[in-house]
């Protein structure tokens, strides 16, 4: 898959506001510049469940509120899943709106350099990693799987990181596994 160019998280939340207003159902997936992920499920334009390194409602809003620009992808064939905590919809456009119109402070110390090379990952490697993770968190597993790709030292270290991005620790704790046994890891 190409990279996508990021988009400034305030244009993010307009466009998710525009799906809203389009009456849309469907998953939003969002990708931060630093590979935090995020889920806004859609139905009939409204909000029904939001999603952000594991936290639900309004802890997920917290989360998402910090990202500065992020990938999105909308995908129509992910149907919304209701989560038990109710979601106001203008609500949590009101809420993002804020946090995206409030720009972070810079760091004050920069992040550690991370590993440039892929070269202990091949190609068919990467590609069984995206398609298993998929399984587990949809299609932006693509996008997930691409970005931590260029970033990880060896197999290993790219399950660990891929498998933080499954939301559900027992989830998190079977994909591990699924990976370890289709790529031959011990």
């Amino acid at each position: 898959m190409a990279q996508q160019d990021l988009i400034p998280f305030r244009r993010i939340v307009e466009m998710v506001r525009d799906f809203c207003s389009q009456r849309r159902s469907g998953t939003v997936f969002i990708v931060s510049e630093d590979n935090r992920m995020a889920q806004v499920h859609l139905d009939g334009g409204n909000i029904v469940a939001l999603l952000c390194r594991g936290r639900h409602g309004q802890e997920a809003v917290a989360g998402m509120r910090t990202m500065q620009a992020a990938r999105l992808r909308f995908d129509e064939s992910v149907r919304a899943v209701s989560h038990p905590e109710p979601v106001n919809t203008n609500e949590v456009l009101a809420s993002l709106w804020a946090g995206a119109a409030a720009p972070a402070a810079p760091a004050l110390v920069p992040a550690p350099a991370q590993p440039a090379s892929s070269a202990t990952v091949t190609a068919v490697q990467a590609a069984t990693l995206e398609k298993i993770l998929i399984q587990y968190i949809g299609p932006m597993g693509e996008i997930v799987c691409a970005d931590h790709l260029a970033q990880a030292g060896n197999l290993k270290a790219l399950i660990a990181v891929l498998a933080d991005e499954v939301p559900d620790k027992a989830q998190a704790a079977l994909f591990t596994r699924e990976a370890n046994r289709m790529l031959g890891v011990d």
